[in-house]
């Protein structure tokens, strides 16, 4: 049995009415189009939407990924810059070992080669040009990074040289014990100024007034300090490294036995003890037993006192 529907229409316009009588299957079919209708229109709306959202996402994401490899690419050029412009720290490198007599480091080991470094640092969901970009700056950054290292392990060493350069420098006899007063005798043999005869002078006489401040010439310590034959009151400073030196004719001694002295402290006064004519310090440096001309120690003319 066939049911209906009727449907009635009003025009208002020209005052009529009609209507139609339709079965309950085509209202059915009718509502289920409609609907199928709107839900199409809808999913195509959607789809059209999120096809216009992932474009703009993609067109945003391609101008990041662009700036980002233009960054990229600026960060490499800078360090290869940095890296290229490291010869410099290279060749000072080199002049601070030549001038502390240390050996140069050879340049296959600043070179620092390093192989395969792409690789290790390949990502799977970039491109291939953009990995090897990173790859590039990977291996950039791990050449400069050991360069550094190098350097500062360098810079270490050299460092130890000068403390040892300086530890010997300082126990070495180089300043004047009485600054700025002249050599009265030199080192070598001479007339001999009380038996007139030619004996052998081994120390240089530097003329000053008694009481005047005599002082240490390097580091050392105090091995002797009292009377010693001819010397008179003497002080025998032991430096190491084979050195030694001697202040004799003292009036006073001013520094006890076993002493560590420093360079430039005052240990004693000129004066006129023992076999002398007249107040002076008689100054010897004795190298591994032997005494030497102190001139070659020492500037006499160096007004300075450490």
């Amino acid at each position: 049995m066939n049911h209906f529907i009727d449907v009635i229409f009003i025009s208002h316009r020209r005052n009529r009415t009609f209507g139609l009588k339709l079965p309950v299957w085509f209202m059915f079919a009718l509502a289920a189009t409609i609907a199928l209708m709107t839900i199409a229109t809808a999913v195509l709306f959607l789809r059209h939407t999120g096809d216009t959202i992932a474009r703009v996402s993609l067109m945003r994401a391609e101008q990041e990924n662009r700036g980002l490899i233009a960054r990229l690419e600026a960060c490499y050029g800078i360090l290869e810059n940095t890296k290229n412009g490291f010869e410099d720290y290279v060749a000072q490198d080199n002049r601070e070992r030549t001038y502390w007599q240390m050996a140069h480091i050879h340049p296959d080991v600043w070179s620092m080669g390093i192989g395969g470094i792409s690789s290790v640092f390949s990502v799977t969901n970039i491109s291939k040009n953009t990995n090897r970009l990173l790859g590039d700056v990977y291996e950039s950054l791990a050449i400069l990074k050991s360069r550094c290292q190098l350097r500062k392990k360098s810079l270490d060493e050299i460092n130890g040289q000068i403390d040892k350069k300086f530890e010997l420098w300082s126990h070495i006899p180089s300043i004047d014990p009485i600054p700025g007063k002249a050599v009265g005798s030199d080192f070598g043999y001479r007339v001999d100024p009380i038996t007139k005869g030619i004996r052998m002078h081994e120390g240089v006489d530097l003329g000053a007034a008694t009481g005047t401040p005599i002082y240490a010439s390097a580091d050392g310590i105090v091995v002797y300090n009292g009377w010693n034959l001819g010397y008179g009151l003497v002080v025998d400073i032991d430096h190491g490294y084979g050195f030694l030196s001697r202040y004799a004719h003292c009036n006073s001694i001013l520094v006890k036995l076993g002493e560590v002295v420093k360079r430039g402290q005052v240990i004693a006064t000129v004066g006129a003890t023992g076999r002398v004519t007249c107040s002076h310090l008689h100054y010897e440096v004795h190298v591994s037993g032997v005494k030497v001309n102190p001139e070659y120690y020492i500037d006499l003319t160096d007004y300075i006192v450490d």
